[in-house]
């Protein structure tokens, strides 16, 4: 019965790709991703052998939590969770181009 119920399980595990999707959509889709200046928080996500690592910028520290309790809740095996908290009261720097 047991080794039924693995079978059953796995089958219904999303592959990396969909996985991913998923992730992407829903922290795309969740309004607690805003930065403090109203705009969405770019967050990408990528997904490698179960793992989903989250690259962006976040507006707290308990954002970037709730980020990685959404990957691992629909399904990333684990979280490398590279997400950088927004530093508020200081000015973003401009970035220069380079010709």
């Amino acid at each position: 019965m047991f080794d039924a119920l693995a079978r059953e399980r796995d089958t219904a595990l999303l592959d990396e790709d969909e996985l991913q999707q998923l992730i992407s959509e829903r922290l795309e889709d969740d309004p607690v991703f805003h930065l403090s200046n109203g705009r969405r928080a770019r967050i990408t996500v990528e997904v490698d052998d179960g793992k989903a690592t989250l690259r962006g910028l976040v507006r707290t520290a308990l954002d970037r939590r709730r980020a990685d309790i959404i990957a691992r809740a629909l399904g990333a095996a684990t979280v490398d969770n590279q997400l950088a908290v927004e530093e508020r009261g200081e000015p973003r720097k401009k970035l220069r181009r380079v010709s």
